[in-house]
C-alpha cells in the first residue's frame, strides 16, 4: 500500500476518532442548549472518491469476520477511549464496498457531532455520489457492522475465558498437589520438617501468585467489552437517528 493510500485509509476514520475524545465533553452541553445555526445549517462533508474506494482496498465479505486484531487489551492499555480506537480500526476492515452506514456515520462526524441534522446532511450529500444509498441500506449495513463487532468480541471473550479457566485449573491443581505433599511430609514428621515448611509457604503464597494474572485477564475482558459496547451504542444511537430523520 502506498503512502497516499495509507493516508486515505487513515483519514476515513479521523472524524470518528476525534469524536471519541470530544463527544463526551461536548455533546451533553450542546444537547442542553442547541445552537439554531448549527442545527439548521451543518456544513456538509467534502465528498471525494475516498469514500467509494476505501473499502475496495481491503474488502471483507458479509459472512467473514475481520482479521485477528485483538479487541481486548494485550498492550497494557486501560483507557476505554483508546480501546474504542482499536474497535474503529476493526470496523474499518469490515467496511464493505460502496457507500453505506459507515460512510454516512463518518461524514456526519466530520461535521462536529452525529445528530439528526448532520446525519441528514451527510446522507443527502453522499446520495449524490451513490444513488443506491437508501435509508434501508443504512439500517441494514449499520446493524450488520454492530453484529460483526459483537461476534468478534464474543469470540475474543470466549478465548479469554478459556485462558482464565486454564489458569484457575492450574492454580487448583497446584493447590491440591501441595496439600497432598504436605500430608505426606507431615506423616514423615521430623526428618521432613524442613521440606514441609517450604511447601506450606508455597501454599500460603499460591493466591498471591495467581491473583495478578487473574485480575489482568478480567481487566482485559472488561475493557474489551466496554469498548465494544460503547461503539455498538454509538451505532445504535445513530441508527435511531436515521430511523427518525431519514425518509
Amino acid at each position: 500500500m502506498t503512502d497516499q493510500e495509507n493516508n486515505k485509509s487513515s483519514s476515513i476514520l479521523n472524524s470518528l476518532k476525534k469524536l471519541i475524545f470530544t463527544d463526551h465533553q461536548e455533546t451533553s452541553s450542546e444537547e442542553r442548549s442547541p445552537s439554531p445555526i448549527k442545527q439548521q445549517n451543518p456544513t456538509p462533508p467534502t465528498i471525494t472518491k475516498e469514500y467509494t474506494n476505501a473499502s475496495e482496498r481491503n474488502p471483507i465479505s458479509n459472512n467473514q469476520l475481520p482479521p485477528a486484531i485483538p479487541i481486548t487489551a494485550n498492550d497494557g492499555s486501560t483507557d476505554i477511549k483508546q480501546m474504542k480506537l482499536k474497535v474503529l480500526g476493526i470496523l474499518e476492515r469490515l467496511n464493505e464496498q460502496g457507500l453505506d452506514f459507515f460512510e454516512v456515520w463518518n461524514a456526519a462526524a466530520a461535521m462536529g457531532k452525529v445528530d439528526e441534522n448532520t446525519i441528514k446532511a451527510a446522507y443527502t450529500s453522499l446520495k449524490y455520489v451513490d444513488n443506491t444509498l437508501t435509508k434501508e441500506k443504512l439500517k441494514t449495513t449499520g446493524t450488520n457492522y454492530a453484529n460483526k463487532l459483537k461476534e468478534t468480541i464474543a469470540k475474543e471473550t470466549q478465548q479469554k475465558e478459556a485462558e482464565k479457566q486454564k489458569t484457575e485449573q492450574d492454580r487448583e491443581f497446584e493447590k491440591t498437589t501441595l496439600n497432598n505433599e504436605i500430608k505426606t511430609l507431615t506423616d514423615s514428621i521430623s526428618k521432613l520438617q524442613d521440606d514441609l515448611q517450604k511447601k506450606q509457604v508455597a501454599l500460603a503464597q499460591i493466591n498471591t501468585k495467581y491473583e495478578p494474572k487473574l485480575k489482568e485477564i478480567e481487566q482485559k475482558i472488561s475493557i474489551g467489552n466496554a469498548a465494544v459496547n460503547e461503539v455498538v451504542t454509538d451505532i445504535q444511537t445513530t441508527l435511531a437517528i436515521i430511523d427518525r430523520s431519514i425518509s
